[in-house]
């Protein structure tokens, strides 16, 4: 009876040594990774998950993200503490773990904002012990680029030369040209090159020799979206076909009666020639001055007009007190707000103006790309939206060798002469924002009158890099006095104009000043 617990004993030294053998408290797991493909938009933000198997606590295990084998990581996070060093330099500050369901082996890797240079394949690995697991994650990156921009020009045979371009854009995006009836025709040739951000820059051109053709379309397709941005222009200038023998017969015809008619009204032409001359020389002085006054009468309402850096975009800087901006290839490191362009590389100034005329004059010198006018306040200052007025802005631009006015279609401004200063004109309550070259005084672009809503202000971009900035103008003193002489035989018919808050002078026949240009002093004048 004393030997009968011998047993018993043998059974649980039995028992403990089969507990202490590896495996049996440490079972093997599977990881788990996404179903399929995610898509992620550049500069926002994607989650890549990963889980046990088992569902069971991986709070104590090691877990990893890498794109390769033997590659730093994307995450690190070892028993529950995250190790920066052993990061991937790309990803240090953009990515983090998902813990929220660890408790349950639920986990996933967060990347923002999104890179082009992201998308690829990742894998998850958790490891506890002996044990080890991982599963493979893709991620799809996209980009909706700009609104495509049309450039247009006439080659030496008479065609028309479009150029579509874009930028953006990720991965690479497909070019359709197309007619007002939906018929597709190929480019003449394409570009497509990244940018530092690994982001698509595309530039298609295509060759017009249908005189018929109304307008044209350029669109631009992201394939993985299934999405496309379009332009259109209309064909503004004419395609001419080489002439014919009917079109040159015609053209002697025409001539030959226009030698005719010239002849039979010679005579009398010449008995009122010297008359019409002089009619026409006393007319035209009185215009011309009527039209210098339309302008400078506009520089009676000067305001001084500076830039306000919340807006700036980061690669804008600004300089001489905000009066200055020259765009750079460096990047500011700026704070984000919400009122700063991220895109567009433009600036706005700090005034608002909601009633009343108002006038500025800006210095563009010999720079070969830039827009300038008015915008609403609120416009949207994120991503590619049209500078049209549809969208809030009123501005005209230089871009290569042509000037614009930034209405839907986009109108060519023909101008005698390159301006390098320029004057924008606002009348808030008359709906008028109007250009002008204050180099001669001429007329560039009106925008047709609209009903304004809330604030407006100036509004300034830059299309390339280059030395000289575009400089907002002082205010210096305004009209000393303008006298218009409507006809010079006649001293009755003068018109006397007086500065603003000053009586006129009776028999003041001062010359006609601009609010920019002070008056010269008269000889002998102290």
């Amino acid at each position: 009876m004393a030997a009968r617990p011998a047993p018993r004993l043998g059974v649980r030294l039995l028992a403990l040594s089969l507990l202490q053998l590896p495996g049996l408290h440490s079972a093997p797991f599977d990881v788990i990774g996404p179903p399929g493909r995610i898509l992620a938009m550049v500069g926002e933000a994607a989650e890549l998950p990963c889980r046990l198997s088992s569902n069971e606590s991986a709070a104590r295990m090691e877990l990893r993200w890498f794109r390769e084998p033997l590659s730093p990581a994307v995450l690190a996070h070892p028993a529950g503490l995250a190790q920066d060093a052993e990061q991937m330099a790309a990803y240090r500050g953009r990515a983090e773990l998902v813990r929220d369901d660890i408790a349950r082996g639920r986990v996933a890797l967060r990347l923002r904002p999104v890179r082009a240079s992201d998308a690829g394949e990742y894998r998850c690995a958790f490891r506890q012990g002996g044990r080890y697991a991982e599963a493979r994650a893709s991620l799809a990156v996209a980009a909706l680029g700009s609104t495509p921009y049309i450039r247009m020009g006439v080659q030496e045979s008479g065609a028309t030369w479009l150029e579509c371009t874009s930028v953006g854009w990720y991965p690479e995006p497909r070019v359709e040209w197309r007619t007002p009836q939906g018929e597709m025709f190929p480019s003449a040739s394409e570009s497509r090159s990244p940018d530092a951000q690994g982001l698509f820059k595309v530039v298609a051109t295509v060759v017009i020799t249908d005189s018929s053709m109304e307008s044209v379309s350029c669109h631009i397709w992201n394939p993985l979206l299934s999405r496309e941005k379009e332009a259109e222009i209309s064909m503004a200038v004419p395609v001419f076909p080489r002439p014919t023998p009917w079109i040159v017969a015609v053209a002697v015809i025409v001539v030959v009666l226009g030698i005719l008619i010239i002849g039979s009204v010679f005579f009398t032409w010449r008995l009122y020639q010297d008359r019409s001359r002089q009619r026409k020389g006393e007319f035209s002085s009185a215009e011309k001055l009527l039209e210098e006054l339309k302008w400078k009468k506009s520089t009676l309402h000067a305001v001084d007009v500076t830039l306000d850096p919340d807006t700036a975009h980061p690669h804008l800087f600004l300089y001489e007190g905000s009066k200055a901006v020259r765009l750079e290839d460096s990047r500011q490191k700026l704070p984000e707000k919400l009122e700063r362009f991220d895109s567009w590389p433009c600036v706005l100034g700090r005034e608002a103006f909601s009633s009343g005329r108002h006038y500025w004059e800006v210095e563009v010198g010999d720079r070969t790309d830039w827009a300038i006018g008015v915008c609403r306040e609120d416009v949207p200052k994120k991503g590619f939206d049209p500078m049209t007025p549809e969208n809030g802005f009123w501005a005209v631009e230089l871009y290569g060798n042509g000037y614009w006015a930034l209405t839907r279609l986009r109108t060519p401004l023909p101008l005698a002469g390159p301006p390098r200063r320029v004057g924008v004109f606002l009348d808030y309550e008359s709906g008028d924002i109007s250009f002008y070259n204050t180099t001669d005084g001429s007329h560039i672009y009106t925008f047709p009158k609209s009903s304004f809503s809330g604030p407006l202000r100036p509004f300034f971009c830059l299309w390339s890099c280059g030395e000289r900035p575009l400089t907002i103008c002082p205010v210096t003193d305004g009209l000393e006095g303008v006298t218009v002489v409507a006809d010079a035989k006649d001293p009755s018919r003068e018109i006397p104009l007086s500065p603003v808050g000053e009586d006129a002078v009776p028999g003041d026949t001062d010359a006609l000043h601009s609010k920019l240009i002070p008056a010269q002093p008269s000889p002998g004048a102290p």
